[in-house]
């Protein structure tokens, strides 16, 4: 009896995933930010590449931070509200929930464990680069003239600095890691392109050439190409260039 009992608890937990499965990819989910922004660029890039379709609605953490906070508590984005209900925060969340939902053969994580490794290290180091641009960007486009840290900032442009020298030593073919695009690819992409777009003078094409040429040629791609970097969307919510 109990053997039997197993087995109908595991079909049935067995159809509940694939009904969610197939919910998610059959009705639409809604992505929550502005595609200046490259940690929602990551998980609408992630979305093209998996073939999921998804509407999206575009929010500013600034001009529509209550809006934000209706639907994340921390009012940040990208948020992902799923067809079967409920909503998910944080890049890095929404994607690794995806892998688990997107067919195998579209999967963006390697089952190898060393592949893996490497994946997760560029992913890392590509977040962190978005991270330390949008905070160096924070300290000159959204604090008033004359508030910066000086040494905060002489901070932020060694990290930048650092990660750029760190990636450009290691493109060395079409992908990051292995034969085909992986987490990492996306992770580096955006991040180099909200660099490129945002502080241009930081990231120097002909100080780091293996990089600029390897992100533009990601940008190129479908999954990258239908979820491109906006200028209007960043320039429609309060944002300007950094003064030289």
């Amino acid at each position: 009896m109990a053997t039997l009992a197993a087995a109908i608890a595991g079909a049935v937990l067995l159809r509940h995933a694939c009904a969610t499965r197939a919910a998610v990819e059959t009705a639409a989910m809604i992505l929550i930010g502005q595609y200046d922004s490259p940690f929602v660029r990551r998980v609408a890039v992630a979305l093209n590449h998996y073939g999921m379709p998804f509407e999206r609605r575009v929010l500013s953490v600034f001009q529509d931070f209550g809006a934000v906070l209706s639907v994340n508590p921390l009012g940040k984005v990208p948020a992902l509200v799923l067809p079967t209900g409920g909503t998910l925060f944080d890049s890095r969340a929404i994607i690794e929930y995806l892998e688990g939902v997107a067919p195998r053969t579209h999967r963006l994580t390697p089952d190898d464990v060393e592949l893996r490794r490497d994946v997760l290290r560029f992913e890392a180091v590509g977040i962190g680069l978005a991270e330390k641009t949008y905070e160096r960007g924070i300290e000159f486009a959204r604090r008033s003239p004359g508030t910066q840290d000086p040494q905060w900032v002489k901070r932020l442009d060694r990290q930048i600095d650092s990660a750029l020298v760190w990636l450009e030593d290691r493109v060395l073919s079409d992908w990051l890691v292995g034969a085909a695009m992986t987490r990492a690819d996306l992770a580096v992409t955006v991040a180099a392109t909200y660099l490129a777009e945002k502080l241009p003078r930081h990231f120097d094409p002909q100080r780091f050439p293996r990089l600029d040429a390897y992100r533009r040629k990601c940008e190129a791609q479908p999954a990258f190409a239908s979820a491109a970097y906006s200028a209007s969307e960043a320039l429609a919510t309060g944002w300007w260039p950094e003064a030289e």
